[in-house]
């Protein structure tokens, strides 16, 4: 089951990074999606914030396709987990 009680579309990196931090302080939030290219804008602060292992941080494509964003957060993550980098 999935509940969805708010959504934001921010206009600038400011803006998605103030929505990200509230999302990510409300104890009601398991999971946060956020496009591709918005969390290009934004990388350090989902880098951050995604060393908590709850909520996760999802990126998914918008609709002009995949950016590949998700594969250098994910290869950072896992860099910062273990102390090596992998090709994903």
């Amino acid at each position: 089951m999935v509940g969805v009680k708010e959504c934001s579309v921010p206009d600038t990196p400011e803006e998605t990074r103030g929505s990200l931090t509230k999302y990510f302080r409300d104890p009601r939030t398991g999971l946060i999606l956020i496009t591709e290219p918005l969390a290009k804008t934004v990388e350090d602060t989902i880098l951050e914030l995604s060393e908590a292992p709850v909520p996760v941080i999802l990126l998914i494509p918008d609709r002009n396709g995949t950016t590949g964003a998700y594969d250098a957060v994910l290869r950072e993550l896992i860099r910062k987990a273990v102390g090596i980098e992998i090709n994903i």
